[in-house]
């Protein structure tokens, strides 16, 4: 039975959302960050970032994306993955912030390994809480591409 696309989506990005938060709320990451684009927010200790007509906002408790329509999609470590409070689901604006939030993290990845090459890349630590796995961002990304386009959400077979 090939699981829904809310569920698929969400098994991809719950990870690479945790991992990236681990990273990016990290001192010795705000560097980078700062470099790659990202700016001092209102909030304390809070970056922010235009990115394809979203806000991403990166800071200790939380990886917020917020839409032109004000809906929020949010990366919490006490809450977890969430849309305007609620549980990720499969919406179109659920998508398209899952979708812009994966450009920017693919983006960033291809950033740091064009400028410090594959080994830095892939040493920063991108480890998830869900399973202790070290998770390879860019390649998570590039999953998570295929499904929020609406590829395959699982194994299917022909008959």
């Amino acid at each position: 039975m090939t699981p829904s696309p809310a569920i698929a989506i969400t098994e991809r990005l719950v990870p690479l959302l945790d991992a990236t938060h681990q990273v990016w709320s990290s001192p010795q990451e705000r560097r980078r960050l700062r470099a790659f684009g990202f700016r001092p927010a209102l909030e304390n200790n809070v970056l922010k970032r235009e990115w394809h007509g979203v806000q991403v906002r990166v800071g200790p408790d939380a990886l917020r994306v917020v839409g032109s329509d004000h809906e929020e999609l949010a990366w919490r470590p006490d809450a977890g993955l969430t849309v305007d409070g609620g549980p990720f689901e499969a919406t179109p604006q659920g998508i398209e912030l899952a979708d812009a939030v994966n450009g920017l993290i693919q983006s960033y990845e291809r950033w740091i390994e064009a400028r410090e090459g594959r080994e830095e890349r892939l040493g920063r630590g991108h480890w998830s809480e869900a399973d202790r796995r070290q998770v390879n961002a860019l390649a998570e990304t590039r999953r998570l591409q295929r499904l929020l386009a609406g590829g395959n959400t699982g194994r299917t077979r022909r008959g």
